[in-house]
């Protein structure tokens, strides 16, 4: 009984192959495993992958012994000689920020001295370049402009580990390398302190009236016109001797032939309206605006890079000097 059960079985079994591979498709490609970015995972460690590091994040490796001894060597031949109040620093190095041999500078120059407020880590180059520029140039300058020299300068900004403008994804600052000063204001002996936020001469754009509108403008003035059409008239016979000089037509008098005739009086120019006129000429410059005008223009001969007020609006209330290094001339803005 069993051995006839036995090969019915398995042919049941094999009947029933075709049927249950009926709901699978061998060819189709298997499911998808389910997406971590549903829950957020995904997205949170590729952004974190992608986001840019800043430098401070870098990996540390310390100044080398012969890079520290180069820089101390060099800051003792710029500074010998110069009147400066500074305070030798260790090393500094944070990620890719530091300088091998940062000073404290305090005070810079004699007679007067310019105190820095509060003082400034930079590096020597940067430090025996600014003493030139406060000697040579600001003191002639204040002295010339107010008759009272510099003794103070607020210092807006020295060495600090970070990006141009702070931001994730710049290059690096001049700053994070000790080597950029922000000056925001000069304070003269006087006791009369001069911004950059206050003093520095803004550009001020105003609307011209609509008699000088134009494109530069943006202002479209349109202007009612009053033609005379001269209706067209059948050709007729002359009616003016051509031998005999016209008639004046201004008054009543008969022309003499023998005189040349008295030229009408030229009509007198009519005034212009008053929202016609032309705005009066610009006052004299401020003292101030024209003391930090100068100040800005030598400074772009002695350093790197320089920054102002009208190079956008992270520089509104600071000057920013630096030493970079350029091939041709210095940036200045």
């Amino acid at each position: 009984m069993m051995r006839n059960a036995v090969p019915g079985l398995v042919i049941a079994a094999l009947l029933a192959l075709p049927v249950a591979a009926l709901g699978q498709d061998t060819d189709a490609p298997p499911q998808p495993d389910r997406n971590p970015a549903r829950s957020g995972t995904l997205a949170t460690e590729t952004a974190e992958t992608e986001r840019p590091s800043l430098p401070g994040e870098a990996t540390t490796v310390a100044w080398s012994d012969t890079a520290v001894a180069k820089a101390e060597a060099a800051c003792k031949n710029l500074l010998t000689g110069l009147a400066l109040d500074y305070e030798t620093l260790p090393p500094i190095k944070e990620g890719l920020c530091g300088a091998p041999a940062p000073i404290l500078v305090r005070s810079i120059g004699a007679n007067p001295e310019v105190a820095i407020e509060p003082p400034a880590t930079i590096t020597c180059p940067l430090a025996a370049k600014l003493d030139a520029w406060l000697k040579d140039k600001v003191q002639l300058a204040a002295k010339a402009s107010f008759d009272a020299p510099v003794v103070k300068i607020r210092n807006a900004s020295s060495y600090i580990c970070r990006n141009r403008y702070g931001d994730i994804d710049t290059k690096i600052s001049e700053h994070a390398l000790a080597n950029a000063l922000d000056i925001a204001e000069f304070e003269l002996a006087s006791g009369e302190r001069i911004t950059v936020l206050d003093s520095w001469p803004r550009t001020v754009v105003t609307e011209k009236p609509p008699a000088f509108a134009d494109e530069t403008t943006a202002t479209v003035v349109k202007v009612k016109q009053t033609i005379a059409l001269t209706p067209t008239v059948a050709a007729s016979k002359p009616t003016a001797n051509p031998f005999v000089p016209p008639k004046a037509r201004s008054t009543g008098v008969k022309t003499n032939p023998f005189v040349a005739p008295i030229s009408a009086p030229a009509e007198a120019a009519l005034p212009l309206p008053p929202e016609a006129k032309p705005p009066a000429p610009a006052p004299s410059a401020e003292p101030r605006a024209v003391f930090l005008r100068a100040m800005h223009a030598d400074a772009c001969k002695m350093f790197g890079t320089v920054l102002g007020p009208d190079a956008n609006a992270a520089h509104k209330d600071h000057f920013h000097f630096d030493m970079k290094a350029r091939r041709h001339s210095s940036y200045c803005e």
